[in-house]
This record gives structure tokens, sequence and C-alpha cells, in this order.
């Protein structure tokens, strides 16, 4: 049984997602908001990030590339998916939001690929924090692409990699 857990709401375009892990909420908030730990875990098994810019401030940006680095999936190896997020409403070791569009390498918008707007909360008991991120996205359809797009296994591979990142360092 998977770890994290992902709920599609009634209205067919929000989607939650929730997982707990064995770390201090403090070490959870860090390894989301430091470019130099984010980049050691963002990403699904197989892929390598690159952080163009970070500045985790309300209204400051990340712009960040996953290359392909795994020779079996295919026609995705060698190639890099860039991705831009705007953040508000940041209230430390508690939550903030995002805005993230699939983008190009120099930050522009990539037409017609779904926009997200997301809030993820953190709380902790007894040493263990729960993260909960809640993504709308415009439509249904939207939604449904980029779960089509296989967003589910990655971002579950993505999550067991913070894990190993936080085990690192507790």
């Amino acid at each position: 049984m998977s770890k994290t857990t992902f709920t599609v709401a009634d209205d067919k375009k929000t989607l939650t997602v929730e997982r707990t892990f064995d770390a201090p909420k403090e070490k959870v908030w860090a390894a989301y908001t430091k470019a130099d730990l984010l980049q050691r875990w963002w990403g699904p098994r197989g892929w390598k990030t690159t952080i163009k810019h970070m500045e985790f401030v309300d209204g400051g940006y990340w712009h960040y590339g996953m290359t392909c680095e795994d020779k079996s999936q295919g026609d995705w190896f060698g190639k890099t998916s860039w991705g831009k997020a705007h953040f508000a409403n940041i209230t430390p070791q508690n939550s903030f939001e995002y805005t993230d569009a699939f983008c190009d390498e120099n930050g522009d918008p990539i037409p017609d690929m779904p926009v997200s707007r997301t809030l993820l909360t953190m709380s902790e008991v007894d040493g263990k924090t729960r993260i909960v991120i809640r993504t709308e996205y415009d439509t249904p359809e939207a939604l449904a692409q980029v779960l089509a797009m296989g967003m589910e296994q990655g971002l579950t591979e993505t999550l067991d990699n913070l894990e190993n990142v936080l085990a690192e360092h507790s």
C-alpha cells in the first residue's frame, strides 16, 4: 500500500494528496524551501532536477527543469521538462500557495498545458509531519490530462525521494 493518498474531489478538478513523514516539520519545510535540498529530491525516479531560480518569498518564483537520466524510460531519456511556480501566502513552517505551469527553459508558459493552483499545508504530531497538497485545475479535463501523464506515479516517487532525503539527515 502506498504511503501517499490521492483523492479527486467531486468537482473532478481538485486533487488532494496526503502523506506523513517521520521527520519534524522544520526539516520537511526546509526540504521544500531551500534550493540545495529541493533539487536533491524533486522529481520521479530516474530524473534529475536543476533549479535555474529559487526565491521562496511571497511573489517570488521557482524555475526548474527535470531531466530524464534513465534509459529504460524510452523516449523520455535525455529530455528535460520545465516548470515554473509562483509563491504566495507563505506562513513559515505551516503552509504556502503556488501556481505552477509547464514552461520552456526561459520560463515562458507552454500553451494548452494545464496550470495548477496549490495550497500545501504541514502539521506535526509526535515528531512526524503530515503534508496535505490541495491542487486545483481550471477544468476536469486539465486534471485528467496530468493524471494521464503519470502524475500520480511521478509524485509518489518524488515524495519517496523526499522521505529518503529526510532519513539521511535525521
